[in-house]
């Protein structure tokens, strides 16, 4: 039995039954009062399959805008009939529900996203310098050592660089006779590596100068970000506060959050759908649950 606060006044206004009338039905459900009055000449009782099928009257009638009245018509919904319902909720309102989960539960999910969310997400709030400066070496390694990451973009950067900086660089690299070259001489000499050569030189390069390396080279081709390792990218989230997360994560569209939440427990995934707007809700009861309305039982104590 479902037990809701039902606006009486609307079941003697849209079916003709006298409120006293209404006490004596008390602990019946609308099913078989309406069977009764149906038999008793009621001809709006008798129609009442038809009123149960308008969006607007089961609005009125079962007090949608209530969250408790929701909260015990979701409470009857099968896990998949719950899952359906997911997508009627926003951004903002699945994003409520990540508070039910753990912070680690937040991460893995985070990581098992497509890589161009995971990209969109992360560098809403960090660079690309933030994500690298927490990467492993090994990582950044294999970056580079990517098919797709072209030697075009290594000489780019290399030639724009300035020649203190990259002197020392080739310095660290070659040797004491790289001191005092100019920027294009030492760009030369990139260019003569054969590929041992060259890829020797990108992996013994020092920490500080792979970083600014690699975002040199990601700034001239933003698509080879997707080559980074979802682990790698959403690293500098483990820093920040939980809150934080969830609010980065409320960017994320529907489609990605909705198969979040169904990851909690029924109950809670039913709390997180106590926020769905009222019409929507009258209108998934009126299309596909009748019958949940139809076993709603009144009460006498509820009468006012």
């Amino acid at each position: 039995m479902i037990q809701l606060q039902v606006d009486f006044s609307l079941l003697n206004r849209f079916f003709g039954i006298p409120m006293a009338k209404l006490t004596q039905y008390a602990n019946k459900d609308l099913e078989e009062i309406m069977k009764i009055e149906a038999a008793q000449g009621n001809e709006k009782a008798a129609q009442y399959k038809k009123i149960l099928s308008d969006p607007d009257k089961i609005m009125e009638i079962f007090k949608l805008s209530n969250v408790e009245n929701k909260f015990i018509i979701l409470q009857n919904m099968s896990e998949a009939d719950l899952d359906k319902m997911l997508p009627y909720l926003n951004q903002e309102q699945l994003a409520k529900g990540l508070n039910f989960f753990t912070e680690e539960k937040l991460m893995t999910m985070c990581k098992h996203l497509p890589i161009e969310e995971i990209i969109g997400m992360v560098f809403e709030k960090f660079n690309l310098v933030d994500v690298l400066t927490l990467m492993k070496e090994d990582s950044m390694d294999q970056f580079m050592m990517q098919p797709d990451v072209e030697k075009r973009y290594v000489y780019n950067y290399f030639e724009t660089m300035d020649q203190k900086a990259l002197e020392k660089i080739m310095i660290q690299s070659f040797g004491a006779n790289m001191e005092g070259k100019t920027s294009k001489e030492y760009n030369e000499h990139l260019k003569n590596l054969d590929d041992n050569d060259f890829n020797t030189f990108i992996l013994s390069l020092e920490r500080e100068a792979k970083i600014g390396l690699i975002d040199g080279v990601v700034k001239q081709d933003e698509e080879l970000l997707t080559l980074f390792k979802p682990d790698d990218l959403v690293r500098p989230m483990e820093l920040i506060m939980k809150q934080d997360k969830i609010k980065m994560m409320q960017g994320l569209e529907v489609e990605f959050l909705a198969p979040m939440i169904q990851e909690l427990p029924m109950d809670l995934t039913q709390i997180v759908l106590t926020q769905i707007d009222p019409r929507d809700f009258s209108e998934i009861l009126a299309t596909d649950f009748r019958d949940i309305l139809e076993s709603v039982v009144l009460f006498s104590n509820k009468m006012a």
